[in-house]
């Protein structure tokens, strides 16, 4: 494997660059200075948020602390193909007819299940002729045809930031609150903004992020204690505004929210809602991502270990919390346990693997840490397309 790679060394690199030392650049981007030095050294792999809000305190691009810059080739059509599904909300031929409305609903399904079992490629090659139809039917049968709109932008969303194309991720996000608004659906909506929050996070708008949630919070709080489907939607809310926090080193408010969808999760139960996997096993997603960027191995660790995902549940949710969980043993200084990890999240979702920015980052500070890279971890290297 090349080596010198790491976020880390690239975030050392601007910070210098910029003649900051790691408490200017830590009060900066508000996280912790401990954190930082310790993702400098090589001891830690941060999130895409934590990420986001150094490049934004640093004045570039994520991607440059990253190192990438050129579409992943399995995938490099992909882009042409986001910039037509978002291009505009007219659709491209008004007087056409669209598919049967049936018809719709039933490829609008399957997108959302190729989203969160992270297939990609499927997604691509159905979603901007879908788009458009929806566009046609939006005109003609009004909030249901909206509705699964807000579900096909969410999917571009998603393709769109697993291969770093920030600024459509973004695009997609306005898209998904424009049609989520015609639906007439304020849960929909306020799915829309747990999604928004995250595509701003990344870009280091994490206090606009944490607005927006406390926001859609209040919005829909009336309808938590009758509807159990709004006390879902209310908790995964709480639970992007808990990852969020961590990131900006923010313990306590991090743990109140997340606290708070711990509380709702057994009503709820594991189950995916508004598109969204929700209830006790998520939760504990969200707490082991939030504990390894407030920088607590132990915590960390003990979630990863104590932690068995439910049968079924979707794949990218899986390969999140592999990762994660990698995150967790480098913070412990454990490559071995990291290299286990990581072989799950390669299972679970090789797509997703292959596309991620903070697998590619995990593998590499792997790397750093084991100092002599054995078969599993150039195997590892392989598959997420980092060169030999």
């Amino acid at each position: 494997m090349q080596q010198g790679e790491t976020v880390g060394e690239h975030i050392a690199h601007w910070r210098k660059v910029r003649g900051l030392t790691q408490h200017q650049l830590a009060a900066r981007a508000n996280v912790s200075r401990s954190m930082l030095a310790q993702v400098e050294t090589g001891k830690a792999s941060a999130s895409t948020v934590w990420v986001g809000a150094i490049a934004n305190a640093l004045r570039v691009d994520a991607s440059r602390l990253y190192g990438t810059g050129q579409e992943p080739e399995p995938l490099a059509d992909v882009l042409p193909v986001l910039r037509r599904a978002l291009a505009a909300t007219d659709p491209l031929n008004p007087d056409s007819e669209p598919a049967p409305f049936d018809e719709l609903r039933r490829l609008s399904a399957k997108v959302a299940r190729w989203r969160i079992d992270a297939r990609y490629r499927r997604i691509a090659d159905v979603l901007p002729d879908l788009v458009d139809s929806l566009l046609v039917a939006g005109d003609r049968t009004g909030r249901p045809a909206y509705a699964m709109l807000t579900g096909a932008y969410r999917a571009a969303n998603t393709v769109a930031h697993k291969f770093g194309y920030t600024d459509l991720s973004l695009t997609a996000t306005e898209r998904m609150e424009w049609a989520a608004t015609r639906s007439g659906d304020p849960l929909l909506l306020a799915t829309t903004h747990y999604v928004k929050a995250a595509s701003m996070a990344r870009i280091g708008a994490s206090a606009h992020a944490l607005r927006l949630l406390n926001r859609s919070m209040s919005d829909i709080e009336p309808l938590v204690e009758d509807d159990v489907t709004a006390a879902a939607v209310y908790s995964i809310l709480h639970m992007r505004a808990g990852t969020i926090a961590a990131a900006t080193g923010d313990a306590d408010t991090s743990r109140g929210h997340l606290e708070a969808a711990e509380r709702l999760a057994p009503q709820i139960g594991d189950r995916v809602v508004y598109g969204s996997p929700v209830g006790p096993a998520n939760v504990r997603l969200y707490q082991l991502c939030a504990e390894v960027d407030l920088g607590e191995p132990g915590r960390a660790v003990d979630i990863a270990k104590g932690t068995r995902l439910p049968q079924g549940m979707a794949a990218e949710r899986q390969a999140y919390f592999w990762v994660d969980a990698a995150r967790a043993h480098l913070l412990n200084g454990d490559p071995d346990s990291a290299i286990g990890a990581l072989l799950e999240s390669r299972l679970a979702a090789p797509e997703h693997f292959r596309s991620s920015p903070a697998v590619k980052n995990a593998i590499r500070t792997t790397a750093q840490q084991q100092r002599r890279a054995n078969d599993s971890l150039r195997s590892l290297a392989n598959a997420a397309g980092i060169e030999d």
